[in-house]
């Protein structure tokens, strides 16, 4: 595989990631991981915690975790395959196969976790991802009522940030620690713009949303979680 193939992969893989959960750079030892995705969260030892999972849930939940990489290894070559050099065509695969990845785990976790362990879920999933959570979670923006002007609005912001993470990914060539600061940058950007789009009350609904605090206790660097 030809080096630049694996740099158009491995910006593809990060800004997908970035579009379905942001983290505001929350959460990330060793590299970027999408920690607002409720079906990552469960891999957290606190969250497990929180949700007071069985060893069964936990066994069934890791099996679906790995068929979930496994799908996202394969969805990554087919989106280097049909796109060739043009990453925003890879952009454009990636992004729909993550949707489609993303509604159907969804209904998966619906059938190992119960309709309280589920709820508990997104308000934790809520309080890692914060404001960002609106941009992409489709029961979120109908539970606060988002309108097609708002959503609009924040695709574009998605859209802008999307753009400035590739320049910087491009600038920072392979720096991991350039590429976290961008990150972490450009996330409070698209918090700060985001904030701006949504009303007082739908603010303080999602809060309310987030429900019960939760303990987070991350691991220490180089956990690997």
């Amino acid at each position: 595989m030809k080096l630049k193939n694996l740099v158009l992969i491995a910006t593809a893989a990060v800004l997908v990631c970035s579009a379905f959960a942001q983290g505001g750079g929350q959460g990330r030892r060793g590299g970027f991981r999408n920690q607002g995705d409720p079906l990552q969260l469960t891999s957290r030892e606190d969250v497990q915690k929180d949700l007071a999972l069985t060893d069964d849930q936990k066994t069934k939940l890791t099996d679906l975790r790995d068929k979930t990489q496994q799908k996202m290894r394969e969805a990554m070559t087919a989106a280097r395959d049909s796109a060739g050099d043009d990453r925003e065509a890879m952009m454009k695969a990636m992004q729909s196969i993550m949707a489609k990845m993303s509604e159907a785990n969804q209904k998966e976790l619906a059938t190992i976790l119960s309709a309280d362990q589920v709820k508990r879920l997104k308000e934790i999933a809520i309080q890692f991802v914060g404001v960002s959570i609106v941009a992409n979670n489709k029961d979120v923006q109908k539970d606060l009522e988002i309108t097609d002007d708002q959503l609009a609005k924040i695709k574009d912001l998605q859209t802008r940030q999307q753009a400035a993470m590739r320049e910087a990914m491009q600038n920072a060539q392979g720096d991991q620690a350039a590429m976290l600061e961008a990150r972490t940058k450009n996330d409070k950007i698209l918090v700060e713009e985001i904030n701006k789009v949504l009303t007082d009350a739908q603010k303080a609904k999602l809060k309310d949303m987030s429900g019960k605090p939760f303990v987070r206790v991350d691991p220490p660097a180089g956990g690997g979680r």
